[in-house]
């Protein structure tokens, strides 16, 4: 299960390793993730370190050599070696933009995560709850909640959104129904599960300062269920950049799965083509 031990909670809260929890937070385009007994902290969607517990005091790093480069860290981090690690954050980010893999899809990731939980002023309605949930059948994207502006409420049940992002004409779009399909399938027998899970995973986050909201949104945060009923899921397919003279996007076969009024689809992006720069005109009332 994705958590973290009390100990290693209360390290990254107020302990020495707070340091690397008030790096993610002052630095937008990294994002920490919770694992089973580790965090992953990701930069341009390469994971800049690894961080596992060993002990109550010691926590093991992995940072790939490639990396790394002639940077010299101790991958044993405690209170004396914590401070090296820190300070070599912005060499081992260029090292990423030189050596690492270039993803726009992963680091549109990111970009999501950053304008859903760490810009207070955009207010919107999802909240990036994980990046990269792995399960047998696959690997969600994102998984977030909807917290409903015209309805909240402290002590709500509020429902899981699992998103897959495409970048581009990906190929894989073509068949992204079944993707989906296949996802709900394994939902379908596990939901109790995700749904602990990511209630967890949640409430740590907010204890460690990972969502930018107001005090009085971030209290009634922390009072939010999340549902385990999978018709209450949503299954959000975000296509950015995707082409809208495009074929690749077979609407019908995901209109006929037996979950489809719980799809939506969000098309985003800088790309431009007429079709979406569209005249005042279709604005107004």
């Amino acid at each position: 299960m994705r958590k973290l031990s009390d100990n290693f909670f209360n390290c990254l809260k107020s302990g020495f390793l707070s340091d690397i929890t008030e790096s993610v937070k002052q630095d937008p385009d990294l994002n920490l993730e919770i694992r089973e007994a580790s965090i992953n902290v990701y930069y341009k969607g390469n994971s800049l370190l690894k961080l596992t517990e060993t002990s109550s005091s010691h926590y093991k790093a992995e940072i790939h050599e490639k990396f790394l480069g002639d940077i010299i860290l101790p991958l044993d981090f405690n209170e004396a070696t914590i401070d090296q690690f820190t300070k070599n954050i912005p060499f081992l980010k260029q090292n990423i933009v030189k050596y690492g893999k270039r993803s726009l899809e992963t680091e549109y990731e990111q970009m999501i995560i950053r304008a859903n939980n760490f810009e207070s002023r955009n207010n919107t309605e999802y909240l990036i709850v994980d990046r990269q949930s792995a399960n047998k059948d696959g690997r969600f994207d994102l998984t977030s909640i909807f917290w409903d502006r015209n309805r909240r409420r402290t002590k709500q049940e509020v429902p899981i959104c699992l998103m897959e992002v495409k970048f581009g004409l990906n190929t894989d779009i073509k068949d992204v129904h079944n993707q989906l399909a296949r996802y709900y399938e394994y939902i379908k027998s596990h939901t109790v599960e995700i749904a602990d899970e990511m209630q967890c995973v949640f409430r740590q986050k907010i204890e460690l300062g990972l969502y930018k909201q107001s005090l009085e949104q971030l209290e009634a945060l922390k009072t939010l269920s999340f549902s385990k009923d999978i018709d209450q899921f949503q299954f959000i397919l975000i296509l950015v950049d995707y082409n809208p003279n495009s074929a690749l996007l077979d609407l019908q076969s995901l209109s006929n799965l037996s979950f489809a009024s719980q799809i939506k689809i969000l098309f985003g992006g800088f790309a431009m083509w007429q079709k979406n720069v569209k005249p005042l005109s279709e604005y107004l009332p």
